[in-house]
């Protein structure tokens, strides 16, 4: 009674709840297509299993899915399983054309099949498609068009029916079966038994019966609702009769918190309250695939899964974020929310829009860039692109034309509370008037930036934020008409010129750089890092927007997440988190907000063309006693040598061949509405320490060495772990490091020591007497060389003997020809003395003859000096004629006098030619060597070779 009374206070808080709400908020839809389970694109119905696995019959066979993987198991027909149903012993039960049976799992935890079909006896199929499978009176019934299948455990019967069943569902003990063009038949020990006429349910065929108080609402497809309670069949009005009779009810399930959920054929899903009220309804308008709903489940968590015509579509039906996307209007990028009784106000970037009886409009002269919309005391302002007006239903009056209000902060100044608006360009404030009416003011003078946020600090000073960059503190002068005292902060750390995010926590002002939050110290009247929020918030980077939500919790937004954060006195605890991946498809960018509704205790978080509820309080949430554990699923041992695979089953003690020793183990963790756990792994025997994983639940382990390992895996949060497993098993040692394997390496060891030691002795000694060899050919090598070298130096020396003799001998020569020069000259001398008479010719004749014998000819002088020459000057004579052949005698002796680098003069008295004549040889010279005017001749004959 106690449960039932709070499932009942639980239901009538989320009614009334969405009921209030005055946008059509729905859940959010996770929406899978072929190429997520690669099977068939139809899906006919769906189960879930005792460990929270879901079954989905599917065109190509039976589909698998726990959270992460899917798995396909086909019949042996390869026909579409049309119907699935789970029964006590775990048994999954499968129905086809002409073909019924179960699965079950193996030792390897693999479903295997076992067809039922060839059990029947003393029957012919005929086109038996089995449509629905329940259990009644401790038997599993399979039910085709035509016919019912009883297993008892053992034993199939089946047995023709006169009339044809079009279905069976259960409701409490009883089940029902709607006949083909007939009524509403109860299925009895016996057989079928009429219970209600067709033309008592609206002459409508009945597609689905659930609980209802003490009754059972029975659902027809083109009829409506009835409710048949103690032999009365009462008509169920909804808000949307029209439209299911219209669209077509296909499938109907009743929800934990006794929410309808119902299926039609053509306008996808409706959820509908007791008394008729239209909580949420979702189609192809909003998220939903396809708008035919071929089977419905509400799983052990309260949540929604429907087989579609084409995929499968998770509806979270319980969960705190519920959404809005106006299905044939582009609203923008949302700025604001105001949500009130029976409307509500959207401020986007396309405008500002009203919504009242689910339809969103533009407020006439509102289009374009809306900043905010909030309410102040009696008044509705909106601030705007074009100013501020305020708002009554779907009209607009302009309170202030300073263009591009973009925020507004309610301040207390001089014991009075005014409004301070941030512009485009200036500071606006507002002052209430006795009725209580909000009224612009003035402009405020001393400022004039783009303000996006505005603060107040305990010091009454005023802080904002710049639209692009940077932040500002300043005061407002008693007589309210100018800022003062203005301080200006571009930058925060190691960022400069940033888009910082300003804040409130705890009274406390507080920024943020994207990495760092800060905090203003007055005592110091300094900005300091926040080390508290830094420390226990360190997860939370790029956070751009902080707002209140209820009592000390607060909203932090980034661009990929909200996390909903208690804060106490410099404590920081996340308390939940909201990944933006829910909202697929939704861009944020860094414009996500989130805006507190105190009325309704929700916070609304402003998307691109849409907007989320999120209700903070997880009591209006169903509960599920059942805690979702975590499993391996399979262990999967590799050669990376050969590529072999086995797959091995899960036991308490494993052992895995050495040749397999890459194993990778598969995980299991059905659950699929939390997006915020976290995975973590750790192979005792390898590490202690613990990894992180992903959500995939595969965790990989290359090339293990032999030895006794523990596998752990933990699903964990913020909080506390979740979930765990562990799992020892043994690698076991390879043949080649077994024990007898290890006693013969011993002995070979052994061998191989005693002979390592006697090559070594053979190679030592060869190697001794390799050296001494070595060194006595290096010893007779030494001495040859020592004999070469006395016999180089004895050859150099020789050879510099050779040199200063020639070069004596050059100098004699060079003497004898001055002498022979002497010697002409006194001849000749003589010979005029003797012509004059001076002496006696016989005297003069005797001494010429003397003279002539001492005078050598200037050729044997020159033949002479020239040999020897050669042998000082290394073949000089000899190298000069053979690169210059065309070279006189004269220029020969000329070209030596030049190596020699003798004076002009010098030159002109052993050639016996004036100075002009030395000149002129120089010039001849010169041409036939072909040097120019700036090249030395002396210098080039001085470094001939």
């Amino acid at each position: 009674m106690r449960i039932s009374l709070l499932l009942f206070c639980i239901f009538s808080l989320f009614s009334s709840l969405s009921r209030g709400s005055s946008i059509p908020f729905s859940p959010i839809v996770r929406s899978y297509s072929v190429s997520d389970y690669n099977a068939g694109i139809q899906n006919w119905s769906i189960t879930q299993d005792d460990r929270g696995v879901m079954y989905i019959g599917n065109n190509k066979g039976l589909l698998e899915f726990d959270g992460n993987n899917w798995e396909l198991h086909e019949l042996p027909s390869k026909n579409i399983v049309r119907s699935v149903y789970i029964g006590k012993d775990g048994k999954i039960f499968v129905g086809s054309f002409e073909e019924f049976g179960y699965f079950e799992r193996n030792s390897l935890d693999s479903l295997v099949y076992h067809s039922l079909k060839d059990e029947v006896k003393d029957f012919r199929f005929h086109n038996d498609e089995i449509w629905t499978i329940t259990s009644a009176h401790g038997e599993i019934v399979f039910q085709s068009f035509g016919s019912l299948f009883f297993y008892d455990g053992h034993t199939v019967k089946g047995i023709r029916t006169k009339t044809l069943p079009l279905n069976l569902f259960q409701v409490g003990d009883t089940v029902y079966s709607q006949q083909i063009n007939g009524g509403l038949f109860i299925l009895a020990k016996n057989g079928l038994e009429n219970l209600i006429e067709r033309k008592s349910l609206g002459n409508s065929d009945v597609v689905a019966g659930l609980p209802y108080n003490d009754g059972v609402l029975l659902l027809t497809q083109k009829g409506g609702g009835f409710v048949y309670q103690s032999g009365k069949i009462l008509k169920w009005h909804t808000e949307c009769d029209a439209e299911l009779e219209k669209y077509s009810v296909n499938r109907a399930v009743m929800t934990k918190d006794s929410c309808y959920i119902i299926g039609t054929l053509s306008n996808g899903i409706y959820a509908i309250d007791k008394k008729g009220r239209l909580l949420w309804k979702e189609n192809t308008d909003s998220r939903l695939q396809n708008n035919t709903i071929l089977g419905l489940y509400c799983d052990a968590d309260n949540n929604v899964w429907a087989a579609l015509d084409e995929g499968i579509a998770y509806i979270q039906n319980n969960s705190l974020v519920y959404y809005y996307e106006p299905p044939y209007r582009k609203i923008g990028m949302v700025y604001d929310v105001l949500v009130k009784e029976d409307e509500a106000y959207i401020a986007s970037n396309q405008g500002l829009y009203r919504i009242r009886n689910r339809v969103p409009e533009l407020v006439p002269g509102l289009e374009e860039q809306a900043w905010f919309v909030g309410e102040w005391g009696k008044q509705i302002l909106c601030g705007h692109n074009k100013g501020t007006f305020q708002i009554s239903g779907s009209q607009a009056s302009l309170i202030s034309d300073v263009r591009g209000a973009m925020c507004m902060k309610e301040v207390n100044l001089e014991g009075r509370s005014f409004l301070l608006q941030g512009t485009y360009t200036f500071l606006n404030l507002y002052n209430e008037e006795p009725s209580g009416i909000w009224r612009f003011l003035r402009s405020l003078g001393g400022f004039t930036h783009m303000v996006r946020e505005i603060e107040m600090d305990p010091q009454g000073n005023i802080w904002v934020k710049h639209l692009r960059k940077g932040l500002f503190r300043f005061r407002i002068n008693p007589d309210l008409k100018r800022v003062e005292d203005v301080r200006t902060y571009m930058e925060l750390g190691d960022v400069k010129d940033g888009d910082f995010s300003l804040f409130k926590i705890n009274g406390r002002v507080v920024f943020s750089n994207g990495e760092t939050f800060y905090t203003y110290e007055d005592m110091n009247d300094s900005i300091i890092p926040y080390e508290s929020m830094n420390e226990q918030l360190a997860d939370l980077k790029g956070i751009h927007s902080v707002s209140h939500a209820k009592g000390n919790l607060y909203w932090f937004v980034s661009s990929k997440m909200a996390y909903l954060v208690k804060c106490e006195m410099n404590v920081f605890r996340i308390e939940h988190r909201i990944p933006f991946s829910l909202f697929d498809g939704l861009s944020i960018e860094e414009r996500a907000a989130m805006v507190y509704d105190k009325s309704s205790g929700s916070s609304y978080l402003c998307l691109n063309n849409a907007v989320a509820r999120i209700d903070s309080d997880s009591s209006l949430l169903y509960k599920s006693s059942i805690r979702r554990s975590l499993w391996i699923s399979a262990i999967t041992t590799e050669s990376e040598w050969t590529g072999k695979i086995k797959r091995l089953s899960v036991q308490k003690e494993n052992k895995i061949d050495a040749d397999l020793n890459t194993v990778c183990f598969s995980l299991c963790y059905p659950v699929y509405n939390d997006y915020t756990y976290k995975v973590r792994y750790k192979l005792e025997g390898l590490s202690d320490q613990w990894v992180e994983g992903d959500r995939s639940l595969q965790k990989k382990y290359t090339r293990l060495p032999f030895g006794s390992y523990v596998f752990k895996a933990e699903i964990y949060n913020e909080n506390e772990v979740l979930a765990s497993v562990t799992l020892p098993f043994e690698v076991l040692r390879p043949w080649y490091l077994s024990y007898w394997a290890i006693t013969g390496y011993v002995l070979i060891g052994v061998l191989l020591l005693l002979l390592l030691q006697y090559v070594v002795y053979q190679s030592v000694k060869k190697k001794k007497d390799r050296v001494i060899e070595q060194q006595r050919i290096a010893h007779q090598a030494e001495i040859e060389i020592q004999e070469k070298k006395i016999i180089e130096l004895e050859k150099e020396q020789l050879e510099a003997d050779l040199r200063f003799k020639s070069k004596e001998l050059s100098g004699v020569v060079m003497t004898n020809i001055a002498h022979q020069e002497f010697l002409n000259s006194l001849k000749e001398e003589i010979q005029q003395q003797k012509l004059s008479g001076q002496y006696t010719r016989k005297n003069l004749d005797k001494l010429l003859v003397l003279i002539n014998q001492s005078i050598v000819s200037d050729e044997e002088n020159w033949n002479m000096f020239q040999a020897n020459f050669d042998r000082i000057h290394e073949n000089f004579f000899r190298n000069l004629k053979q690169q210059y052949p065309d070279l006189t005698a004269g220029d020969l002796r000329f070209c030596a006098l030049l190596r020699l680098n003798m004076p002009t003069k010098e030159i002109a008295k052993l050639l016996n030619i004036s100075v002009r004549g030395v000149d002129a040889a120089r010039y001849r010279l010169r041409k036939k060597f072909n040097l120019s005017q700036e090249d030395s001749l002396t210098d080039f004959m001085i470094n001939f070779k």
